[in-house]
């Protein structure tokens, strides 16, 4: 063979790996233009070695670092470049040219700031990826949100490419919030209902404490008239009338608290001080029914990081459904026994009623919402106790006492929790209701 035949062959090889190569350059571009997902490729080579160094001057918590070093966030943000993007990417941002998103990603991050910081750590802690949810706003001026995935090289090449996901979850998040509304008035729903049953117990609480202030001012007024007046039997009277009037107004803070709108705040609270809070809230004669209440609280609990009004609640609802259990027996058996301990890193209380038990068959579905036993019952009251126990990271279970009644147990966690999270709640709510 010749060396123009040998050339013409070597051509005619390469012309092949041409084309091969752009066959496989367009499956590329068809797989990358088909996922529903923006994707931006982006080099951040320099930063390698920028990390690398701050390895070498022994920075091992870069979150502290870039806290204190703002600048080099700022760095990154105008140095590191989008270089490709897809259409999805386009549609995302409000693009209608590549060239819009390609240069410094600083625009990514612009409505959520500690999302470029967080994306930096990721990379430097040698993660694989990063997902978060972040706003963006768009070229148009729209503010959307955001999922937000980071997928970083894992091997040393010159390229570097790091693939930002991005997909828009907008209507999503929006359903969520409208979920979350409708979740907080059920759960405001079921409280009213409550206070709807304590209807009579709050108005005789508020009635009686009002009752004895007017009898003391009249008595007092009568002192007062005297040519000398009983200074020290005046006092009394004085002090019996702050007193009758804190009263009440416990009894309506109460009320309100029960029926706000509120939002959850998390505090340290002694759980037998709710527990006994709960009980003064319906130890009041219910509908006629007369119940014995025997306690046997743990006097060493430790304290738990709680929603105090939602944990309340929980008890105020399962108090009321162990009376109304015990009133189907007899008189001299009407009795609900409230117990409270520690059991490993949990704080448990139950509540047995002397009544006659849960039905065989309905031990789970009873938390179910709208099942009730009750003639009367609308079957969301222990379907809200299980939402806010696994709110807080518990949970309530029930079983049939050794004496025939029913055992709910409250399992509710030792260990602190920042803040209660709604949608966990309310996410257990819907499963329920669903």
């Amino acid at each position: 063979m010749t060396t123009i035949d040998a050339l013409a062959a070597r051509l005619l090889e390469v012309e092949g790996e041409l084309q091969e190569v752009r066959a496989s350059e367009a499956r590329y571009r068809t797989l990358l233009g088909n996922i529903p997902t923006g994707i931006l490729q982006v080099d951040s080579s320099h930063m390698r070695e920028i990390f690398q160094d701050l390895r070498n001057r022994g920075v091992t918590d870069i979150e502290a670092h870039l806290a204190q070093n703002p600048a080099l966030v700022d760095f990154a943000n105008s140095t590191v470049m989008v270089k490709e993007v897809n259409d999805v990417a386009l549609s995302i941002f409000g693009a209608t040219d590549p060239s819009q998103l390609i240069g410094p990603v600083a625009y990514i991050f612009a409505a959520s700031p500690g999302a470029s910081e967080a994306v930096m750590t990721a990379r430097f802690r040698g993660q694989p990826n990063l997902t978060q949810t972040i706003k963006i706003k768009t070229l148009d001026g729209r503010l959307i949100d955001a999922l937000f995935m980071v997928s970083y090289p894992q091997k040393a090449v010159t390229s570097d490419r790091t693939v930002l996901m991005i997909m828009d979850v907008t209507e999503q998040s929006r359903m969520e919030r409208e979920l979350r509304k409708m979740d907080e008035e059920f759960t405001r729903f079921a409280r009213l209902s409550l206070l709807a049953e304590f209807s009579g117990s709050i108005v005789h609480e508020v009635r009686q404490p009002l009752s004895v202030v007017l009898t003391d001012v009249t008595t007092t007024l009568r002192w007062l008239a005297r040519d000398q007046p009983n200074v020290p039997k005046i006092r009394e009277l004085m002090g019996r009338i702050e007193e009758s009037v804190h009263r009440a107004n416990d009894v309506i803070q109460r009320v309100k608290e029960l029926s706000s709108k509120s939002q959850p705040t998390m505090s340290q609270c002694d759980i037998n001080s709710q527990i006994t809070t709960a009980l003064h809230f319906v130890k009041l004669n219910v509908d006629g029914r007369a119940t014995n209440f025997v306690l046997d609280l743990s006097p060493s609990l430790p304290s738990a990081n709680l929603d105090s009004i939602q944990v309340q609640q929980l008890f105020v609802n399962l108090l009321m459904n162990a009376i109304y259990a015990a009133a189907q027996t007899v008189e001299d058996q009407k009795r609900v026994f409230v117990r409270s301990r520690t059991r490993g890193e949990e704080i448990i209380v139950e509540i047995e009623d002397s009544g006659s038990g849960v039905p065989k068959g309905m031990e789970h579905q009873i938390f179910d919402s709208f099942v009730t036993t009750k003639s009367n019952g609308m079957g969301i009251g222990l379907s809200i106790c299980r939402a806010i126990a696994r709110n807080h990271g518990g949970e309530v279970k029930v079983r049939n006492g050794v004496l025939g009644g029913a055992v709910f147990e409250v399992l509710l966690p030792i260990g602190t929790r920042e803040q209660v999270d709604p949608a966990r709640m309310e996410q257990s709510a819907t499963d329920q209701r669903s």
